[in-house]
């Protein structure tokens, strides 16, 4: 108990000698009032739950660090050892960034950081987070395990917060490596270049001794510089090097040291791109295509690659890229984003072929690319010829709750793809999902699809938890739903994270009768085919006559579940012959095409044009569908051909005298001839942070301008600051190349292209202090000490409780008294009175008379 103001208690004096001087009825109560009031004004305070300390562990995880990270499982063992009975323990772990692993509780913390990217080491976020664990009352100590390379903030005014908050801050330092010290400080690229010219680039080198270092110069891999630089301590050296890049394009180069002995090899190492503009092609995916073959004869220049690893660098100079006749998933999802962010904000022009293995079989519905197409591969109950009962089984083990994106989970798009396949039900389908465990937990009971947005919300209320996923139990539940289907076709969908699924049960017997019962069992695995359950699932579905499709990135979960649904609805491929009819719109679009009859075709392609979509031509079977259409999307154009050019059956298609016309005027159009936005982009990067600045004529647009940082790198906005001037800053990711632009009216504005040269935690340090220095700095902020070992980590003096205030129930008490003396004595209403009940006495009962 503590009283903020003792001197009130001088008030006993006159409160006793008004006491006495009015005597009386309730004088005793008045006294007891008087008392309570006179206590109130003392500000008596109550602490509770004191004792104890609370020790926050700061450990630095970033790349910096190395083997050094694994040592924070011992220190939090020794940490743990040590506490008493109140004691507490915290963790936030740091690197580009910081995340509270654990609060203070009397647990151990787990010694990791899921999630938590270690290209950085952002001290100052990290001594934040502990400042704000630190509870009122509480006696904190808080220990800072690091090798002191920030990359944040300055850490130090962090660490003065602490001290101010009643903490110390400790520091137990990770030694740095020793040697030499040696790194690329600033590589000097040409914004751009046209095709055909040459430039001089010059790459800054700094050491912090005399001493030569070999250098390479790489463009893509292939040397173009190389040698030896003579550095000289603390004084920068330029290495010249020019370079003649052929084709358009983005292109990458590298400047490496030789980094033996180097203290910090990291920032012995920058990458840089270079935009490339003209010398426009068209780009064929896969080799070997038709359509490549028919613009090589109509004198265009061709470039072909097979599918994989497909990037925007790729994309950039190319004026338009045909993909012929593709499933989505040999493209990748990074593939798809990459197209679909050069035909929205790059400009660039886009032909998808159709055939069967193409269109929503393919996998392109719920795709990105879907987005900038002209038209869409929605399965619409109208022209379903079978009905469906698909059941779904979810992977809701504890791996689920991994993030997958800002604020999702692979759980989050798990639900989202179920919910996808639901919405391309129709009323007369059935569907029945199941989220599975250690056991089935049926979430939507086999039921037909007449509330499809009902049905979605139950989906998307599944959440992560529990143990693996145990495959029999799911399969075992799926085939009691699938029993009771009256659809004509059913398929069982098993999604299951591919390095966590296990089997207790003997499956094999299960999948064999629901294939002879003539179910099919096909399986989205979240992962890649290398991980340690991906055979049992391929097991599955090979032996469950369906599908394994593998979703390296949680994002194509959604898009492999209607792939899915799409396939086995058996609706997506027309393989019926019909005579090709064009529409006027095709002469206004691509000019006159000749008078030959257009040819006939033995199958197409089932989509929907979008309602701002051109229809060039139709196939007028049933149902009839767009065979040709086309429309500009955001800075560029994008055309479906909903044709199999390379089937064997279409042989009179390839050779009718219009089809090479039509496809290269169709490529011709989707080229277009746009010209260059009349204005200059260009960037200036401070770490990851990039300062972009617009010049364009005044009138070019008011306000704000919007920049698009294609690639990866999102949005930022321009805001004007002088007259013809925009400025904004943009965040670089943390890999992969992006283009900035700008569209105005007049044209599409690109700035250079850029890239991050290291990650954050490699920039040279040069001009920072060591971090020896840097960690000192805290410790002192801190009022704490440098450590060399773990002894008495709790020996703080025990937290004094956080106080609880007792004036206002006292003067409450005191407000009753009161009311109780105006009651009793001035209304005469008296003391009440109690009666006691008689006590039952228990007496021996009489003697009998003698």
């Amino acid at each position: 108990m503590t009283l903020t103001v003792p001197w009130a208690l001088l008030l006993l004096l006159p409160a006793a000698v008004w006491w006495w001087r009015h005597p009386g009825p309730g004088r005793w109560l008045r006294a007891a009032a008087l008392l309570l009031l006179i206590a109130a004004a003392t500000g008596p305070r109550l602490a509770e739950g004191g004792g104890g300390v609370d020790l926050v562990v700061v450990a630095d995880r970033s790349a910096s660090m190395g083997d050094r990270r694994g040592e924070l499982d011992g220190i939090l063992a020794i940490a743990g050892g040590q506490r008493g009975d109140r004691d507490r323990l915290a963790l936030v772990a740091v690197g580009d960034g910081a995340r509270t692993v654990q609060g203070p509780a009397p647990a151990i913390p787990a010694a990791h950081d899921a999630g938590m990217p270690d290209d950085g080491s952002d001290l100052a976020a990290g001594l934040a987070q502990a400042a704000a664990l630190i509870a009122p009352g509480r006696s904190v100590r808080v220990l800072l395990v690091s090798d002191g390379e920030a990359t944040g903030g300055d850490p130090v005014p962090g660490a003065a917060r602490i001290a101010a908050l009643g903490g110390v801050v400790d520091v137990l330092a990770a030694e740095s490596g020793a040697g030499p010290d040696a790194a690329v400080v600033q590589v000097e690229l040409p914004p751009a270049l046209r095709v055909g010219e040459s430039f001089l680039g010059r790459a800054v080198v700094l050491g912090d001794r005399d001493e030569p270092r070999a250098f390479t110069v790489r463009r893509e891999g292939l040397v173009i510089a190389s040698g030896t630089v003579a550095l000289a301590a603390g004084r920068p050296q330029a290495i010249p090097f020019q370079d003649r890049p052929a084709p358009g394009g983005v292109h990458r180069y590298e400047i490496l040291l030789d980094d033996r002995g180097d203290r910090r090899p990291g920032n012995n190492r920058w990458q840089a791109a270079l935009r490339v503009e003209g010398g426009e092609r068209v780009l064929c995916i896969p080799r070997g295509g038709h359509v490549a073959m028919i613009l090589r004869a109509a004198g265009m220049a061709v470039e072909e690659r097979e599918p994989g690893g497909l990037t925007l660098a790729d994309l950039s100079g190319r004026t338009a890229v045909v993909v012929e006749g593709l499933d989505a998933g040999r493209i990748g999802a990074g593939g798809q984003r990459a197209l679909a962010t050069w035909v929205r904000h790059l400009g660039g022009g886009l032909l998808l072929t159709g055939g069967r293995m193409s269109g929503g079989a393919g996998g392109w519905h719920r795709s990105p690319v879907e987005e900038v197409l002209p038209v869409t591969f929605e399965l619409r109950d109208e022209h379903r010829r079978l009905t469906l009962a698909l059941i779904i089984a979810l992977d809701r083990s504890g791996s689920m709750a991994a993030p997958a994106g800002p604020g999702r989970t692979k759980m989050d798009l798990a639900d989202e793809g179920a919910a996808a396949a639901a919405a391309l039900l129709g009323p007369r389908d059935e569907i029945a999902v199941f989220a599975v465990d250690s056991a089935p937990h049926e979430v939507v009971p086999l039921t037909r699809v007449t509330d499809g947005a009902a049905i979605a919300r139950e989906i998307r209320g599944i959440r992560s938890q529990g143990g693996g996923i145990y495959v029999y139990e799911a399969l075992a539940a799926c085939a009691k739903a699938v029993g009771r289907a009256v659809a004509s076709t059913r398929h069982v969908v098993l999604f299951a994270d591919a390095a966590d699924a296990e089997e207790p049960g003997d499956w094999e017997p299960l999948v064999d009768r629901l294939k002879a019962a003539g179910v099919t069992v096909s399986v989205i695995a979240m992962g890649r085919e290398t991980d340690v359950d991906a055979e049992l699932l391929r097991a599955i579905a090979l032996r469950g006559g369906g599908r394994i499709a593998f979703a390296e990135e949680a994002d194509d979960i959604p898009r492999l579940f209607a792939q899915e649904t799409v396939v086995v609805a058996r609706s997506s491929w027309v393989g019926s012959p019909v005579a090709l009819r064009p529409l006027p719109a095709a002469t206004e679009l691509l000019g006159a095409l000749g008078p030959e009859p257009w040819p006939t075709v033995t199958g197409y392609n089932l989509a929907y044009a979008r309602p701002r979509a051109q229809t060039l031509a139709l196939a007028p079977g049933d149902p009839t569908a767009p065979a040709l259409a086309a429309w500009r999307f955001g800075t560029g154009r994008s055309a479906w051909l909903g044709l199999d050019l390379g089937a064997e059956s279409e042989a009179a298609l390839r050779a009718s005298p219009v089809t090479a016309p039509l496809v290269a005027s169709v490529v011709r159009w989707l080229a277009g001839d746009a010209p260059p936005g009349d204005g200059l982009l260009s960037a200036e990067r401070h770490g990851r942070t990039v300062l972009l600045r617009l010049e364009a004529a005044a009138s070019a647009t008011a306000g704000p301008v919007t920049a698009v940082l294609a690639g990866g790198g999102g949005e930022a906005l321009l805001y004007p600051v002088a007259a013809g001037l925009w400025e904004g800053e943009a965040t670089l990711p943390r890999d992969g190349v992006v283009i900035p632009a700008v569209g105005l009216a007049g044209g599409l504005v690109l700035g250079p292209a850029l890239t991050m040269p290291h990650p954050a935690e490699d920039a040279p340090r040069f001009d920072r202090p060591a971090g020896a220095v840097v960690l000192e700095s805290v410790a002192r902020a801190g009022n704490g000490r440098l450590r060399e070992d773990l002894r008495d980590l709790f020996a703080r003096p025990p937290s004094p409780g956080t106080p609880r205030d007792l004036a206002w129930p006292l003067a409450v008490a005191a407000f009753l008294l009161v009311a109780m003396e105006w009651l009793i004595v001035r209304l005469g209403l008296g003391w009440p009175r109690w009666r006691w009940p008689l006590r039952r006495r228990t007496a021996a009962a009489p003697a009998p008379a003698t």
